[in-house]
């Protein structure tokens, strides 16, 4: 059996400017934070046109065996889920975090729960929204 994780496909939108992009990011419930955020990479950032920023506060956080410097935009991004055929599920709005060296791009606990994305299982990649009916399974973006 192949383990998974769960993934969602996220539009994220810059509030300063028209850019937007879609991204599979990975719904990690383990990456805590206050309000709801997405961790990038400084590539997609830059994509956003948010990348170098004006205005960043720098942070060190914890990481399972590390400690890393990230960059806080704060509500820089408003990001929707995307359900099938690019339906939107849900919005927030969110602060952009950069974290140079990262290998995927993220989403903390607040966020999953603002999203409302209800795992079901991590291990098989399924989740609902929290506006589906309780038959609809979905599964993990690749």
């Amino acid at each position: 059996m192949n383990l998974l994780v769960v993934r969602v496909r996220l539009r994220i939108r810059s509030k300063h400017s028209t850019k937007s992009i879609v991204k599979t990011v990975l719904a990690n419930g383990g990456a805590e934070s206050q309000r709801p955020c997405i961790v990038v990479d400084p590539e997609t950032a830059r994509e956003l046109g948010l990348w170098p920023p004006q205005r960043a506060d720098v942070y060190s956080v914890e990481e399972a065996s590390t400690v890393a410097r990230v960059y806080l935009l704060a509500d820089a991004v408003k990001i929707d889920l995307l359900g099938g055929e690019g339906k939107v599920l849900s919005s927030v709005d969110a602060d952009l975090v950069v974290q140079e060296g990262l290998l995927e791009p993220l989403i903390t606990d607040v966020t999953i729960d603002e999203l409302g994305i209800q795992v079901i299982s991590f291990g098989r990649g399924l989740w609902r929204h929290k506006g589906d009916p309780p038959s609809v399974v979905r599964r993990s973006s690749g």
